[in-house]
């Protein structure tokens, strides 16, 4: 795969393919959770983002839970 993209202040940007896995999930399911509003994304493009913070609050929230 190619190497994420960095923004000015260190963060990164992460396609939903790269996600999935770590969650365990597929794809699907990581945009459904993006539809429910519990993990943020952007839109460029036509092409679905998740901020490398994001994702890293999204799994800090749901490991408190379980």
């Amino acid at each position: 795969m190619n190497t994420p993209a960095s923004l000015p202040n260190g963060d990164e940007f992460l396609l939903l393919p790269e996600i999935a896995p770590v969650l365990r999930c597929s794809v699907k399911t990581v945009r459904r959770l993006i539809q429910d509003g519990k993990l943020k994304s952007v839109k460029i493009r036509g092409r679905v983002f998740v901020l490398k913070s994001a994702f890293h609050d999204y799994f800090h929230r749901i490991k408190k839970t379980r």
